[in-house]
C-alpha cells in the first residue's frame, strides 16, 4: 500500500492562523510606520516655517539703525516696539541711499519694515509706520498653521524674540524658538 504524504486538516489550520497573526502584525505596523512619517514630516514642516520667517526677522534687527556712511543721518527710531499690538517696526538703509527712505505713495520702495503678531498669524508690511492698516502679508498659511505666541522683549544689549507655532489638525506638533539678537548699530 502506497503512503500518502501532506498536512493533516489541524495543521493547515494552525498555519493559516499563524500566517494570519504575522500578516496582521506586519499591516498594524506599516500603518503606524506611516501615521509616524507623516507626523515627522509635518513636525519638520513647521520647523522649517518657523526658523525661516525667525531668519527674516533676525536680520532686519540686525539691520536696524544702517545708514550708510552716515549714521548722523538718523532721525527717527531705528527699532520701535509695540507690546500693546504686538508688533516691532524697524528701519534701516535696505539700498545704500545714505537715508531712510519713506515714500506713503511708493511703500514698498521704503526702508520701513514691520512685524506684527495678529490673528494667530505673524505678518508682515514694508512701509508700514505703524501696527495698523491693511494688505499684510502672512508669514504663515493660515490654513495650516496657527502661531500660539510672539513675544518682543528688549534687553540692555539686545533684543529677545520668541515665536511659536502649531499645526492646525494636530495640536500635538507644535514648535518654539528664542532667539537673542544682538545689533551692532543700536548698542
Amino acid at each position: 500500500m502506497l503512503k500518502v504524504s501532506g498536512f493533516s486538516l489541524l495543521e493547515m489550520l494552525m498555519s493559516i492562523a499563524l500566517s494570519s497573526v504575522v500578516i496582521i502584525g506586519c499591516t498594524s505596523f506599516y500603518a503606524q510606520l506611516q501615521t509616524n512619517i507623516m507626523q515627522y514630516y509635518q513636525r519638520i514642516n513647521l520647523q522649517k516655517n518657523v526658523d525661516s520667517a525667525m531668519i527674516g526677522l533676525t536680520k532686519d534687527i540686525k539691520r536696524a539703525g544702517f545708514i550708510a556712511n552716515d549714521p548722523s543721518k538718523i532721525k527717527m527710531k531705528a527699532l520701535e516696539i509695540n507690546h500693546q499690538q504686538n508688533c516691532i517696526i524697524i528701519r534701516y538703509d535696505s539700498e545704500i541711499r545714505h537715508d531712510w527712505v519713506y515714500n506713503p505713495i511708493y511703500k514698498n520702495n521704503s526702508d520701513v519694515f514691520t512685524y506684527r503678531y495678529k490673528k494667530n498669524n505673524l505678518e508682515y508690511k514694508t512701509g508700514a509706520v505703524n501696527c495698523q492698516g491693511a494688505n499684510w502679508e502672512k508669514l504663515f498659511d493660515p490654513t495650516e498653521f496657527k502661531v500660539t505666541r510672539f513675544v518682543i522683549k528688549q534687553r540692555t544689549n539686545s533684543i529677545e524674540i520668541l515665536l511659536a507655532a502649531e499645526l492646525l489638525n494636530n495640536k500635538k506638533i507644535n514648535y518654539q524658538v528664542t532667539k537673542i539678537i544682538k545689533n551692532e548699530n543700536l548698542f
